[in-house]
């Protein structure tokens, strides 16, 4: 059976990616369902993704929350963010923060630069997890490394405020500008606020939380 799961996961990337004569979505989908029926973790990640989104398939949350369930079972780290996620936004399942952190804080441990930034975003608003700053800005930092804008600008403007690290001008423009280089949307603004704003002036506040 394992060795069916990955002729067929295989034939499903091959429609998918277009390395056959000619690509087919419709296809492609049909296989990665019978690589996911048959137990392939990536396939049952990958046909979660589309179930969530409604790509090549009719959209379903619960169909999606199974499969993700599946291969979250089988220790699919990015499975195991997008539970988190449907905990968060009450996707099919009623929102739990208890359980969104739990799934964020395996995933992050998993190196999922989404789940390290959302479990900062819950370690900052204490929600399912007891509150910590410095805790928050430590899984910024990381996601931050790993190239996630939504981090880099938390980060940055955590230095800029004081949130859980010292306040460090150079360092907040350092991230911030590393965010706006990926076209994050506040970005320029923060930037602007702090070339504007004398340092004896800066004031630890709440951090907006995309």
């Amino acid at each position: 059976m394992e060795d069916n799961a990955k002729n067929a996961y295989e034939k499903a990337i091959s429609y998918l990616e277009g390395n056959r004569a000619e690509y087919s979505l419709g296809k492609g989908i049909v296989h990665l369902k019978e690589a996911a029926d048959l137990g392939h973790p990536k396939a049952q990640y990958n046909l979660g993704i589309c179930l969530h989104e409604g790509t090549g398939i009719l959209q379903s949350y619960e169909k999606a929350y199974h499969y993700f369930q599946k291969a979250a079972q089988q220790g699919h780290s990015r499975a195991i963010y997008m539970l988190g996620c449907y905990f968060t936004f009450g996707f099919f399942v009623e929102p739990c923060d208890e359980r969104a952190a739990d799934y964020f804080q395996i995933a992050a441990t998993a190196g999922i630069s989404e789940a390290q930034y959302n479990l900062g975003v819950c370690l900052l608003t204490g929600k399912g997890i007891l509150r910590s700053e410095k805790e928050a800005v430590h899984y910024f930092q990381i996601a931050a490394e790993q190239g996630n804008p939504e981090a880099q600008y938390n980060l940055g403007i955590s230095y800029y405020k004081g949130i859980g690290v010292l306040a460090s001008e150079e360092d907040a423009t350092h991230y911030l500008e590393l965010a706006l280089r990926q076209g994050h949307p506040r970005a320029a603004r923060a930037l602007e606020e702090i070339m504007m704003r004398p340092s004896k002036h800066h004031s630890k506040s709440k951090l907006r939380i995309l």
